[in-house]
């Protein structure tokens, strides 16, 4: 029987074989993998071609052609742009060093050495490409230039995308009340299946990052508007060492006539820090920047969405003590505050004695 066994590997193979019919029916992590197992797959899997069909295919948003344009111009085309995305960003927090960080009266506010980065060179636009897919069927899909202009810098930093702004918009095919909304099995159910990717991509730098969190960490129903709000979010390093500052992502979904399919309203971003108040575009851009780059503790890794999930939780612990410690630091500043005012209502009334005494010694009375 073993003069009959032949051992075929893919070295047998003739490259256009491999490159015209297995890989191209890879997807990307796949085709990451399959490009590590050997220089020759390397070599292979070195088209632009096959990451240019994968990254299309993953962000439906990027097709436009200015956006495709810009990605061109990175050091390994759509490969390089698959690599920066793909990966979640994921920041390494050390919960006592950013104790420190907001308990250090000298470093409790985000400066971000604004004079500085004011000067620094940014881009003239910063692009957002944003997908949303409901059981991984594309229903939402546009793109964004945002100007980066001393106005956006200076100001409170938002990215707000309406229901006319999507080049691509489709129905979720689920029904609510039409009065009540979504109950908590639909919340539940779109916490699980509506995944989103907010990709910034820095024409200069030709770097690009996913801010998103993919799936939800807060689904709940606005009971005043009857819209279901969505919240995507994600820990990233802030401006100063140790400081950490949460990308919020939010979509809202209206409802159809009679409670019939919901569809995309409205999605912005946002960011802030820990006390909740909104950074500026000047830190917006410093914290992208260093995201970018993998800077100040942040890193680009695969990981589930209990990882990603983990990260958020972290973050609302961190955010609770500050609270926490705030309200003790209140409470002893109003504590001090109190001694004080006792204190000098003792000691005026110690003089008022004293020169009474006085006074009557004076007199002969003592």
């Amino acid at each position: 029987m073993d003069m009959f066994t032949t051992t075929t590997n893919l070295d047998h193979l003739h490259p256009n074989i491999i490159q015209t019919h297995i890989l191209p029916r890879l997807d990307g992590p796949s085709l990451s993998a399959t490009s590590a197992a050997s220089s020759y797959l390397k070599t292979l899997c070195s088209d632009d071609a096959l990451w240019h069909q994968i990254s299309q295919a993953t962000w439906p948003s990027i097709t436009h052609p200015r956006v495709a344009d810009v990605i061109s111009t990175f050091p390994s085309g759509y490969r390089s742009f698959f690599n920066d995305v793909f990966p979640t960003l994921i920041t390494d927090v050390d919960p006592c060093n950013t104790r420190r960080f907001w308990s250090n009266p000298k470093l409790d506010c985000l400066c971000c050495n604004l004079d500085r980065s004011f000067h620094h060179t940014w881009p003239a636009q910063l692009i957002s490409a944003v997908d949303i897919r409901y059981k991984n069927e594309l229903i939402y899909s546009t793109v964004n230039f945002t100007q980066i202009t001393s106005e956006f810098l200076s100001s409170a930093f938002c990215i707000f995308l309406n229901d006319e702004s999507q080049e691509i918009s489709r129905t979720i095919d689920l029904t609510v009340d039409e009065v009540a909304g979504a109950d908590k099995p639909t919340l539940l159910h779109l916490k699980e299946t509506l995944t989103l990717n907010w990709i910034i991509i820095d024409p200069i730098r030709k770097r690009a990052c996913n801010l998103s969190s993919i799936k939800p960490v807060v689904s709940r129903q606005d009971w005043v508007t009857n819209e279901t709000v969505l919240q995507y979010v994600t820990v990233l390093p802030g401006c100063e060492p140790n400081e950490i500052v949460k990308c919020k992502i939010q979509v809202v979904l209206g409802v159809g006539e009679k409670g019939v399919g919901l569809y995309v309203k409205e999605v912005m971003v946002k960011l802030e820090g820990l006390d909740c108040v909104s950074l500026k575009g000047v830190e917006f851009m410093v914290v992208v920047e260093k995201a970018l780059m993998e800077e100040n503790r942040v890193r680009r890794s695969v990981v589930s969405h209990e990882e990603r999930l983990k990260s958020y939780m972290l973050f609302k612990k961190i955010k609770r003590e500050k609270k926490v410690w705030e309200e003790k630091r209140e409470k002893r500043r109003e504590l001090v505050i109190y001694v004080k005012y006792v204190a000098s209502v003792v000691t005026f009334f110690m003089c008022v004695f004293s020169l009474l005494i006085v006074n009557l010694i004076c007199a002969g009375f003592l």
